[in-house]
């Protein structure tokens, strides 16, 4: 017998009024949830439910009772989210302690095994609905043993566009992952999330199983190889329908049931009545391939009496239309529902707002059909069926009635299985209104952005834009993600745009403020503050933020102690705010240019201080935290040096390397900082093939471990480059320069010590590299040397620099006649 209730909730009459708050709680979470004052016989509902809860009469203590794994666990409901994680926790488990609906497949599961055996990654292909997900969920719940580091369950994808799949992914693995290891992995990019979660789930040797669903046949060799995470312990299967896939990767595909397979899945729903009725059930299997979906409609038909076995269809389309005309109208709606989402689980919640409460049971009915599965995260429909449902589709008011449900769940942002959530808004947004398509578009731009996929969350930014009524602040919001991705004549066309609909003067400054910040990054101080700078008129907490933007104006300005003094008005404030959201913003700020004014003792200090608020909160790679730690170990090695070994030669350098990598570790921030200053020392001594490969090293682990955008990074490429045009490679020198100077004027500002070396470096590269540049380069050097002086002063080893390559530039001048180069 199929139970039909995840819960049964029992509790006394003087707790009903408490008991309404947990209640909904469970059933928004996915669970089926009965009531015991709903209960005619009480052993008939405590057999058709997975888990007993009992809620005491204050309703102040709870106790789960789960005889099929440890027994009883008391559990406070007031913690909504601890009270739904631990009973959808001990669901689930219930769940898979059940076999799936699988007949036979011994073969293919004995061939995943030895599949999994012999390669890392393993390929299920196959026509739709033919099984392949039911049979890697099969594998994983008979082979768990073999698998004692358990399963990541990620996907469906195939609804994505092969460009899409990565940022969809990095959303899904942030979850499955955070889950899996009890930490908050937002704000990590997505190939260093990628190498975290494969470190680890691997740290412990144990074996772990990775199941990814529905990847789209389409996808790029390149793309499905960074879904792979690259940890020895860790087996990976894929689930991909059949189509032209240029994978190279070792596959299983899946064929249909066989005679005798086929026609025992027809008997579970209706046995043959005679001989005739066996012998015809048996063409049918020959007839439709064995494929499940269309055997498992057509006994259901035959068993409702829907016609004689040889007038039903042998292929599934059809089968499944006449499935579905006979499905009760609420397991109707719900099927209709389904097919207006994304082909992942959606939350009972909603069809229990869209329907009623009669979906409870409309569900059961679903899952006998074999039409819906319930998983973890709510209901899922047999993606076949989703399609079938989905073709000439009439969604009446629904779109509208979902819509609100789904902003209802995705405005509490602890809600479980968010990923799943935001993909039924992108595909909801498709049929609602332009209001609604705004309101469900949001969530998802906002997302991705705090994952720092900055193009995905542009592209929903885009369609929100394309939008009849997007407001100035969506304006403003997809100009601050064109900045990130370093969009800035887009980012300042954009905040004009919201400055002309502002609605008030609060909007106005929020325009004005995105616009200084784009020309900011530029490098054109000038009209950033024309845009902004001129005033800070806000209160309170916009105000706050106000004020730390304009901070970090001031230093990439070089007005370090201007920046420092602006922020010491307002740090004690931001840290009694109760979100404290702005605080490590505002201290990284603090640092930067604490370190600027030539303070390294005290922005370790402060860089600390931020180090130990992200660790105390588990969020050990947050990027914030990155960034604390690499101004911790910038200010370290300055003050190592100045105590230690001024005189930065490479023995120095390299024994510094040595002790901070037996102190803190070989990959640590201030190990690979004084490995870069040792490859640039390198340098001086006239070694550039030998600093080339000591940087390149380098370079290759700091990408790994902390990612490309940083100053330490852009400090290595530049001592690459500089070994390039020692080596007389001109061009590749001025490549490389190119390729950091725009980073490093957004981050340092133009008038930096390394920004200004950078413009004057990437000006001699390409007076040198012979690709008729010379104007450029002359302009280049030319306006270094001008802020050079302006910003540092006649007196420094820089400003000796810019004279030196400006007379270089004048004894090649003849060189030159009209922009172009003579010789070499």
């Amino acid at each position: 017998m199929t139970d039909r209730f995840d819960v049964l909730l029992c509790f006394t009459s003087e707790g009903a009024a408490p008991v309404d708050g947990p209640e909904a709680a469970l059933r928004d979470a996915g669970l089926r949830v009965l009531r015991d004052s709903a209960v005619d016989e009480f052993a008939d509902a405590l057999a058709n439910s997975r888990l007993v809860l009992v809620l005491c009469s204050r309703a102040d203590r709870a106790l789960v009772v789960d005889p099929g794994t440890d027994g009883e666990q008391a559990v406070d409901p007031r913690n909504l989210p601890a009270f739904v994680w631990l009973v959808r926790r001990k669901v689930a488990d219930a769940r898979r302690g059940r076999p799936a609906r699988m007949v036979g497949r011994y073969r293919e599961l004995l061939a995943l095994h030895r599949g999994l055996h012999a390669h890392p990654v393993l390929m299920v292909r196959g026509l739709p609905g033919v099984g392949k997900t039911v049979l890697t969920e099969q594998y994983a719940r008979l082979f768990q043993d073999t698998f004692d580091g358990g399963v990541l369950r990620l996907g469906p994808f195939g609804q994505h566009a092969p460009e899409e799949v990565l940022s969809q992914f990095h959303l899904a693995l942030a979850r499955a992952a955070g889950d899996r290891l009890d930490a908050d992995l937002s704000g990590i990019g997505f190939d260093r999330l990628r190498g975290h979660v494969a470190e680890r789930i691997g740290a412990d040797g144990r074996r772990v199983l990775v199941l990814i669903d529905d990847v789209p046949p389409g996808l790029p060799p390149d793309v499905l190889e960074r879904l792979l995470l690259p940890a020895p312990t860790v087996s990976t299967l894929l689930v991909s329908r059949v189509g032209n896939s240029p994978w190279d990767a070792a596959a299983l595909d899946l064929a249909g049931l066989t005679p005798a397979e086929g026609l025992r899945l027809f008997s579970d729903y209706r046995a043959p009545a005679d001989d005739a009725e066996r012998e015809a059930v048996l063409r049918l299997v020959e007839h439709c391939g064995g494929h499940p979906i269309t055997l498992r409609a057509n006994a259901l038909a035959v068993r409702r009496q829907d016609g004689p076995l040889a007038s039903r269809p042998d292929t599934a389309p059809p089968a499944i239309r006449g499935l579905l005309a006979g499905c009760g109208p609420v397991a109707a709606g719900i099927i209709r529902l389904g097919a207006m989402l994304a082909p992942a689980p959606f939350p009972l919640g909603i069809a229990r707002d869209v329907l009623g409460d009669g979906s409870v049971e409309a569900v059961g009915e679903l899952e006998e059909q074999g039409l819906a599965l319930l998983v973890d995260g709510g209901l899922r429909l047999q993606p076949l069926v989703a399609e079938v449902a989905r073709a000439g589709l009439d969604p009446g008011d629904l779109p509208a009635s979902a819509a609100k449900s789904l902003l209802r769940l995705l405005s509490d942002e602890r809600t479980e299985y968010r990923d799943f959530l935001l993909q039924h808004a992108r595909a909801l947004a498709e049929r609602t209104s332009a209001a609604l398509r705004i309101r469900l578009l949001r969530p998802v731009a906002a997302a991705h952005e705090r994952h720092r996929d900055f193009f995905a969350a542009g592209e929903v930014h885009a369609a929100i834009l394309s939008t009849e009524g997007a407001t100035s602040t969506d304006f403003v919001t997809a100009a601050r993600v064109e900045i990130a991705c370093g969009l800035y004549p887009e980012a300042v066309r954009h905040a004009r745009h919201a400055l002309l609909s502002a609605a008030d003067d609060e909007e106005r400054y929020a325009a004005e403020l995105v616009a200084a910040q784009a020309f900011d990054c530029q490098g054109d101080y000038g009209a950033g503050e024309r845009a902004f700078w001129r005033e800070l008129p806000w209160r309170g907490e916009a105000r706050l933020s106000a004020v730390v933007a304009s901070a970090q104006a001031l230093r990439l300005r070089g007005r370090a102690r201007e920046a420092i003094a602006s922020l010491d008005t307002v740090l004690p404030e931001l840290r009694d705010s109760p979100s404290g959201d702005l605080l490590p913003t505002a201290l990284l700020e603090y640092s930067r240019a604490l370190l600027l004014d030539d303070r390294p003792r005290r922005a370790r200090e402060v860089a600390a201080e931020v180090i130990a608020a992200f660790h105390a909160t588990g969020r050990v790679r947050h990027f914030r935290c990155t960034e604390a730690e690499l101004l911790w170990a910038e200010a370290t090695v300055t003050l190592d040096l100045q105590d230690l070994h001024p005189d930065r030669s490479v023995a120095a350098l390299r024994e510094l390397e040595s002790r901070y990598g037996r102190r803190h570790g070989a990959e640590s921030p201030a190990a690979l900082t004084a490995a870069a200053l040792a490859g640039r020392a390198l340098l001086l001594r006239g070694r550039p093939e030998r600093a080339l490969q000591a940087l390149s090293e380098t370079e290759r682990t700091v990408l790994r471990v902390f990612g490309g955008e940083n100053r330490l990074r852009y400090r290595i490429r530049h001592g690459m480059a500089l070994a390039h045009g020692q080596s007389r490679d001109f061009g590749r020198q001025a490549e490389l320069l190119e390729e950091i100077l725009q980073p490093q004027i957004r981050l340092l500002g133009s008038t930096h010590p390394e920004t200004l070396e950078s413009r004057l470096d990437l000006g001699l590269a390409l007076a040198f590299s012979g690709r008729d540049q010379y104007r450029r380069a002359t302009e280049l050097v030319d306006g270094a040397a001008e802020d050079i002086v302006a910003t540092l002063g006649p007196a420094t080893e820089l400003s000796e620099k810019a004279i030196a390559a400006k007379r270089m530039l004048r004894s090649t001048a003849s060189q030159f006649s009209d922009g172009r180069q003579r010789t070499p």
